[in-house]
């Protein structure tokens, strides 16, 4: 009997120490390279007086004193681990303005810098963005400049009714890659979207894109749950000065394929039979009033080449290209054509 009881006492030692040992090991921080950085590891702070000075320090770090009739305006700060050293990072977003009775917007900079120590003045720079670009200053500051682009097949410029006096410009860090480093996504309310990635050593910009919707902001959502987002930033597409005619809502989609953003439609717009049934009746429409209207010709059969429908693709894109004036349909047209299997 009592070496049954010993036996039995051994065996709760045992799931004790097992316990313990558990207990001790979830006290110590887990390996960086095994954790998903989120939300609650960056610190933000915001800056809603354009004097405030904390936020003015930053204004060194760009073409100092600002060119005659212009000013500097600190709009955000974070400070987070967004490289591959176990160091946090500093990173701040400034705008210039200009304009006598109403200050405009002019450029937007993104400073990354290395984390701010209390009482040790500026921190040092790793590297400074230029973006979002109005073309009403040179600044001459030493940086990388992000040319915001259309996505492909939407021709028209930035639109500018107004979008340079919207003051509406952020960033947030989230990983969008899944390689467990925070990246930097910055929008501006009708500029568009830019996304800064340190990638093989380098902070760099990895997806960008022009952007304006009545109904739609860009956005980055897991579409497979797989950790890795993808980004969906939609343009309206001026057509006709006509209610329920104006605009096609077009969204484009881009995916993560380890080195860079890719366009991926397909997956938009291969089953979206709502939004070719709309287009349908928008360009029937256009046939009854106008008799003809090729850009809608243009974005039909470029969804039917999505959805895989060879004909029907033809059928359009052929259209645009014997009919259309403008050249960026054509040239499009007849690039997607070459793509199509010879009938």
């Amino acid at each position: 009997m009592y070496k049954k009881t010993k036996i039995v006492s051994k065996h709760i030692q045992r799931i004790l120490l097992g316990l313990t040992i558990s207990l001790i090991l979830s006290a110590f921080p887990v390996n960086a390279e095994t954790q998903t950085p989120t939300d609650s590891d960056v610190e933000y702070k915001w800056y809603d007086v354009p004097i405030d000075p904390e936020g003015r320090k930053y204004h060194r770090f760009l073409q100092f004193p600002a060119p005659q009739g212009a000013s500097y305006d600190t709009r955000k700060k974070a400070t987070a681990n967004i490289d591959d050293t176990p160091e946090k990072e500093t990173i701040v977003l400034m705008v210039a303005e200009a304009g006598e009775e109403w200050r405009e917007w002019c450029q937007a900079f993104l400073l990354i810098a290395e984390a701010e120590v209390e009482g040790v003045g500026l921190p040092k720079k790793k590297d400074l963005f230029k973006l979002f670009d109005a073309g009403v200053y040179d600044f001459d500051v030493p940086g990388k400049t992000i040319e915001v682009r259309n996505p492909p097949f939407v021709f028209e410029g930035l639109w500018r009714g107004g979008s340079w006096r919207s003051k509406r410009v952020s960033f947030k860090l989230v990983d969008l890659t899944g390689d467990g480093i925070l990246d930097i996504w910055i929008d501006h309310a009708y500029c568009g979207v830019a996304v800064i990635s340190f990638q093989n050593g380098e902070f760099k910009e990895i997806c960008s894109g022009y952007a304006y919707s009545r109904e739609h902001s860009p956005e980055y959502v897991d579409l497979d749950n797989d950790g890795i987002y993808e980004i969906k930033i939609p343009r309206s597409i001026f057509m006709i000065d006509i209610p329920g005619l104006r605009y096609v809502h077009w969204m484009s989609l881009y995916e993560w394929d380890g080195t860079a953003y890719v366009l991926n439609n397909e997956r938009i717009y291969a089953e979206n039979d709502a939004f070719l049934i709309q287009l349908l009746r928008q360009y029937n429409y256009a046939l009854i009033r106008y008799g003809r209207y090729e850009p809608y010709s243009f974005y039909i059969g470029l969804v039917f080449y999505y959805r895989g429908n060879t004909a029907m693709a033809r059928r359009y894109l052929q259209s645009v290209v014997k009919y259309a004036k403008k050249p960026d349909y054509i040239h499009a047209a007849e690039s997607i054509l070459k793509k199509l299997p010879p009938q």
